[in-house]
């Protein structure tokens, strides 16, 4: 158990520390990429990166099904077993990599009529199409063995190869931008960091794992209907997914303007960033669940839950919080004042929804950890339904805002009506518990924050993101210590004991 622990301990660091790089190089090089490539070029790059994303669906759900069946089969040394599923899974993914490049063909012809492309940019675009569906094909072909350290927890060994891809990725898009280069060279140096990175990818898996047999012959009929008998529902969720959260700059494109692309994407990307961030915590809870259900652990499980979804709200809502109450002048410092107004608002209305829907991750996990994501998939494909839906006629009379409430709305009643009666019969805990000791006190030790962070944006305004980042850091200890105290408890038990041990074994 605490072998177990230590290792879901571990995977988090690694994986927070990997996602603080990438999103520390994001906030960096985003005003960077966006001066040099001017609005319209960076909103054709985001519409073509958004357009290319949704190949991605063709995995079909099999890297999810590897990750819960290999971590299955492991936990009860099925090695065999483990072995046909990568390999079916694998067998899978590169047929369906053909299609891909088939698709990406396509969409590059026919990108610059579906959206309002200058004419200037077309061949660009067409261009980086291309190039972003190579990267897609080669992530998508090896990129299965990237399932196999998830499903061992081995999110630490995942997080270098990330940090690797970063490195490549950052070098070659400051190279590429300096010299004059634009949206190809980007897109470029993309494939360049998959290639690399996909690479180190599949010698650690099989470093790592070394009981695997990778064959690439026809899979067994059993074998291919137990992975689609679970991918299938994840590939209906991962669907939806990627309409609520990449169809809102193709609706912004296509119904409002290619600029207002950047608008929106601007205050977008910081929900994203945060989503990244949670993440990066909560993505390792899937092996752990469905390592817990594999034994019948069931106690395991609901602290799993529970633990899981307080920390994540901790992690989170602080978050959340400052940008909320501080966007527009975060915004301001870091993109410029001119998308501070509007990029602010789309901030708000977004991270509304961030507030309640973050804090099910750990929900989600244990759904999918223990194969019960089957309802997930028709709430998942409704709340798409709905998005796309209400994004669209909102767009046509309230611009780029409108395309954000059409998010919001939908988001608000899958996870504050929805989720907490079907967590409550996975992990066998009330509905009214999850609402009053999980999700509340988290929320009222908030406030005092959110409170202060207000006040110190109208009281106290500051003229650069040094200055804001250590105003922030200053108000953090108003929640600590409310935090603090709704869990005092939990603290006076577990934590203080620790940290008196900890201090006796130094002294």
């Amino acid at each position: 158990m605490q072998s177990r622990v230590w290792l879901i301990a571990r995977s988090v660091l690694s994986n927070w520390f990997a996602t603080a790089a990438t999103l520390a190089t994001g906030f960096l090089l985003a005003p960077f990429v966006v001066h040099r490539l001017g609005n319209v070029a960076y909103g054709v790059w985001v519409l073509a990166l958004s357009s290319v994303n949704y190949l991605t669906l063709l995995d079909l759900g099999m890297r999810s099904s590897v990750l819960r069946f290999v971590s299955q089969k492991h936990t009860i040394q099925d090695h065999e077993g483990a072995s046909e599923v990568l390999s079916a899974a694998l067998w899978v993914r590169l047929q369906i990599s053909a299609v891909v490049v088939v698709l990406s063909c396509v969409l590059a012809a026919l990108f610059p009529v579906l959206f309002k492309i200058p004419a200037a940019l077309a061949k660009d675009a067409r261009e980086a199409i291309l190039v972003i569906g190579v990267t897609t094909t080669v992530s998508m072909s090896v990129g299965v063995m990237a399932g196999v350290l998830s499903a061992l927890n081995r999110y630490d060994l995942l997080s270098y190869v990330s940090l690797t891809q970063l490195a490549i990725r950052v070098t070659g898009v400051v190279l590429v931008l300096k010299t004059g280069h634009g949206i190809v060279g980007i897109a470029c140096s993309e494939l360049l960091a998959a290639c690399v990175g996909n690479t180190v990818v599949v010698i650690l898996a099989r470093k790592t794992y070394p009981e695997l047999r990778v064959r690439l012959h026809r899979p067994k009929t059993e074998v291919l209907r137990q992975l689609w008998s679970y991918s299938v529902y994840a590939f209906l969720i991962t669907v939806a997914i990627q309409v609520v959260y990449q169809t809102d700059n193709l609706v912004v494109g296509a119904f409002v303007s290619t600029a207002a692309v950047t608008f929106y994407s601007i205050g977008n990307s910081l929900c994203r960033y945060t989503d990244q961030v949670v993440g990066a915590m909560t993505l390792t809870f899937v092996p752990a669940a469905s390592s817990y259900e594999a034994a019948g652990n069931t106690a395991s499980l609901r602290s799993l839950y529970v633990n899981g979804t307080r920390a994540t709200m901790a992690l989170s809502l602080p978050i959340l919080a400052t940008l909320m109450t501080r966007g527009g002048s975060f915004i301001g410092l870091w993109m410029g004042p001119q998308y501070s107004k509007v990029s602010s608002t789309v901030l708000l209305i977004l991270a509304s929804g961030l507030l309640f829907s973050l804090q099910n991750n750990p929900a989600v996990a244990v759904a999918y950890g223990t194969g019960k994501h089957k309802k997930l998939a028709a709430w998942a494909v409704s709340e798409a339904i709905a998005n796309l839906t209400l994004s669209v006629l909102l767009a046509r009379r309230f611009g780029i805002y409108g395309v954000a409430v059409g998010t919001l709305l939908p988001s608000l009643v899958v996870h504050v009506i929805l989720w907490p009666g079907y967590i409550s019969h996975l992990v066998q805990i009330s509905r009214m518990e999850v609402y009053r000791s999980v999700w509340l006190p988290v929320y009222l030790a908030t406030l005092p924050y959110a409170a202060a962070s207000y006040a110190v944006d109208r009281l106290v305004p500051t003229h650069s993101l040094p200055v804001f980042l250590l105003q922030t850091l200053a108000l953090l200890p108003v929640f600590l210590i409310a935090i603090g105290l709704m869990f005092r408890d939990h603290v006076k038990r577990h934590i203080v004991p620790r940290v008196r041990s900890f201090f006796y074994a130094n002294a």
